[in-house]
Parts: C-alpha cells; sequence; structure tokens
C-alpha cells in the first residue's frame, strides 16, 4: 500500500480540461445574445402604437377620445403602462369608466361606458345635463339629445338628495314621474314639484315623497268633485294633505 502522503504525491494531480469552463460561458453569452435581440425586437417599430379603436361611445366624440391619447402615439406598446391613458380618459365629462386592451403588434382597443343622464339643471340661465349620482356632467346641447328631462333647479350640494327622489318617484310612482316637468329645491326644507296631472306646485319631503304622492294621486277624485281650487298643495305633514289658499282659507285631508 502506498503510504506516501497525498500532499507529496507528484504527478497525480488532475489537471481539468479547458471545455468544461467554456460551455457555461458559452451558453451564457447565447442567453445573452438572445435577450439582446428579444429587446431589440420587442422595442422595434413593429410595436410602436399607430391604431385605436374606439367602442362604446355615443356622446363623447370619438375625435375627442384621439385627441386625449394623441401623446401616447408612437409609444411601445410592449412596455406601455396602461393605468395613465385611463386617468386621463375618466377626466372627459361623459366617460364614466373605460377598458382598455392592447392589440398587437400595434393597436390599442378602447371601450367606453357613458355616464346616463336623467336630468336637466337650470344654472343661471344655463341648463346642464346631471347624472343619477346628482354630479353635473356637460352644459346642455339640444343638438346632441332631442329627449325629454325633468328640469331641476338647487345649490350643487343638493344634486345628489334631489335627483335620488327623482329616480324613487321613477321606481315607485312612474304614472306620476311621467306627468314631472320641474323640481326645486325649496328655501324651507323639502322640495316643490310642477306636473301636468294637477297643475300647481306640489311640496314634498325626499323621505316619504313616493308615499305622500301615492295619496294624494288617491285623493284626486275627492278633490276634484268637491271643486278645491288651490294655489299649492303641501305633502310635508304628517297624515295631512294641505291644500294651500282654496277657498281663500285652505282645505286639509
Amino acid at each position: 500500500m502506498d503510504s506516501e502522503p497525498v500532499f507529496l504525491r507528484r504527478g497525480r494531480a488532475e489537471v481539468k480540461k479547458p471545455g468544461r469552463l467554456r460551455r457555461p460561458l458559452t451558453l451564457f453569452a447565447v442567453l445573452l445574445c438572445a435577450a439582446f435581440a428579444g429587446s431589440k425586437f420587442l422595442g422595434g417599430p413593429l410595436f410602436s402604437l399607430r391604431r385605436f379603436d374606439v367602442f362604446g361611445n355615443e356622446r363623447s366624440r370619438t375625435e375627442d377620445v384621439l385627441r386625449v391619447l394623441d401623446p401616447w402615439r408612437s409609444k411601445n406598446l410592449v412596455t406601455l403602462d396602461l393605468a395613465p391613458l385611463a386617468e386621463r380618459l375618466a377626466r372627459e365629462p361623459w366617460i364614466e369608466r373605460v377598458t382598455l386592451s392592447k392589440k398587437f403588434p400595434d393597436g390599442l382597443a378602447i371601450r367606453v361606458a357613458e355616464r346616463r343622464p336623467i336630468a336637466l339643471l337650470r344654472e343661471k340661465n344655463r341648463l346642464f345635463w346631471v347624472d343619477a349620482r346628482g354630479q353635473a356632467i356637460a352644459p346642455y346641447d339640444a343638438r346632441a339629445d332631442r329627449g325629454e328631462y325633468v328640469l331641476i333647479s338647487g345649490e350643487r350640494r343638493q344634486l345628489p338628495e334631489l335627483v335620488g327622489m327623482l329616480e324613487e318617484l321613477r321606481e315607485k310612482r312612474p304614472e306620476y314621474f311621467s306627468a314631472l316637468s320641474e323640481i326645486d329645491a325649496l328655501p324651507d326644507g323639502g322640495f316643490g314639484m310642477m306636473d301636468s296631472i294637477f297643475r300647481r306646485p306640489v311640496r314634498v319631503l325626499r323621505r316619504d315623497a313616493p308615499e305622500k304622492i301615492r295619496a294624494l294621486l288617491n285623493a284626486r277624485e275627492l278633490i276634484v268633485r268637491r271643486g278645491w281650487e288651490a294655489r299649492a298643495i303641501d305633502l310635508r305633514f304628517a297624515d295631512r294633505i294641505v291644500l294651500e289658499g282654496a277657498y281663500g282659507a285652505g282645505n286639509s285631508l
């Protein structure tokens, strides 16, 4: 048995072959080149944003949407962050929300959901469309919409409550809603309404407006039969319908 210490043995050290070092380096170089080539390809002109396809817009003009998106034209679609585009589009008056989808190699699909107007706000001799949240959308343009809307008046802080009552009347008293023409916020509380049924101011509170209108509609035949002519009808009292100015002194039901 060879008892010579290992560290004293000569000529027996194993020599590493150069190929075993070159293979990992070669593979790394290939991967690096592939990554560089892929980066150049994906970042090249083939993926420059050129096409914008807009869907779902009726009131928002397509040219206005394209104008908003124009600063992003020619940006690289692969690396493009869509969040800033969506935030900018959301500032447009009629756009409530927007969905963006990349369409490779060079397109972007824009699907728009628009705000729905439910009334017209009269403010300083101007008219504005108002949505279901009580927020003004844009100045009214009769050329853009010839539909019929209830005309509302009041401070902007009162609009959410006002349109909330309007929507409740639409749902619970459609026969009366279809006859409504105006609603005003009253300085002493509640709202005054004008309609084509009673043709005089009808004053209500938000909390029980549908129930009070139902009671008034049920009492309509009695009011007509007795010939009560009132300047206004006040429904803001508990369990009463007050006819103001009937026969000069007023009546209540």
